[in-house]
């Protein structure tokens, strides 16, 4: 529910702010590289997400590739885009 209430207040958000020059858009990121290490201890999770990981992934993002988008969006260049969730995930989406 979370995702999709992101996606509609960005919508609405942008159709009644829009004629005040208020652009409103999101940015939907996909895994990004941190810090954090995560294990599978789970082996349950390792059957059932094992094969998906066998496939072409697309690799994980760096910070300073969302930050890329996201500075396009706020820039003058993206002036004409408004109510947009931009999915900055190097294709995770499509899988």
């Amino acid at each position: 529910m979370s995702k999709h209430a992101v996606i509609g207040l960005t919508r609405s958000s942008a159709v009644m702010y829009g004629r005040r020059g208020i652009r409103v858009n999101a940015v939907a990121p996909g895994g990004t590289r941190t810090d954090i290490h995560a294990e599978f201890k789970s082996q349950l999770a390792a059957e059932v997400l094992g094969p998906f990981m066998q496939v072409n992934v697309p690799p994980i993002a760096e910070a300073g590739e969302l930050a890329a988008g996201i500075t396009f969006l706020l820039s003058r260049d993206g002036s004409n885009i408004n109510g947009v969730v931009l999915a900055s995930d190097n294709g995770w989406n499509a899988i």
